[in-house]
């Protein structure tokens, strides 16, 4: 899959139908490589599913347009969110767009697996999804419930043929955890902020050095 970010592109793309773990390094911006991913995704007329469990849907939208990767536009149509953060707020099931899958908060699996599973269902065959954040989940749950979690939510998203990026917040957790869920994907994408510059590195993608890359 190919996401408008050139030394992804010029290696390849990401490989369809798979789970990469996003590792994100301290100071990098967490949000900007997934949202145009998605979205150079939606403008070749894939559908989009977004997994938010740290920000509110609409927030991710502002965001986006900010960066001149517009998601509103898509909401609804071919994006689907799936929010497990305002229920938090307190906005308990009251989503600002009718097409969001709203979750009581990040604590609750099931709800999340079924959210999920009917995202799954709007977007049909070979979506490209993003899951925000998997460290969330790890402050919400024991990280054995988390790592079985990931594990059966990816083969499902891999047997819709499903290419989805899940976010992990490098400096927040110890080096067993990384080490598992590099374990339970695919491919692991590592984002860093050097010198203001942003760099990148995936040796199964090879590309074996920090790489610096362009949004």
């Amino acid at each position: 899959m190919l996401i408008g970010i050139k030394p992804i592109d010029d290696a390849g793309g990401l490989p369809d139908a798979s789970n990469i773990l996003l590792l994100l390094h301290p100071g990098t911006e967490k949000a900007q490589f997934s949202v145009k991913a998605i979205w150079d995704a939606l403008e070749h007329d894939r559908k989009g599913i977004f997994v938010t469990t740290d920000t509110d849907p609409r927030e991710i939208e502002r965001a986006s347009a900010a960066s001149k990767a517009a998601l509103a536009r898509y909401t609804g149509k071919s994006l689907w969110f799936v929010d497990c953060y305002t229920w938090t707020l307190g906005d308990h099931g009251q989503a600002a767009d009718p097409s969001d899958i709203v979750v009581p908060g990040p604590s609750a699996l099931n709800d999340l697996s079924i959210g999920i599973a009917k995202s799954l269902q709007q977007a049909g065959d070979n979506p490209a999804a993003v899951f925000r954040s998997v460290s969330t989940l790890l402050l919400y749950n024991n990280p054995e419930v988390v790592f079985r979690f990931v594990q059966i939510t990816g083969a499902r998203l891999k047997a819709s043929n499903a290419t989805t990026l899940f976010h992990l917040d490098a400096g927040m957790h110890d080096e067993k955890t990384v080490a598992t869920l590099r374990h339970l994907t695919d491919v692991t994408i590592e984002l860093k902020s050097e010198g203001g510059k942003q760099m990148l590195l995936s040796p199964a993608l090879n590309i074996a050095s920090w790489t610096q890359y362009e949004l």
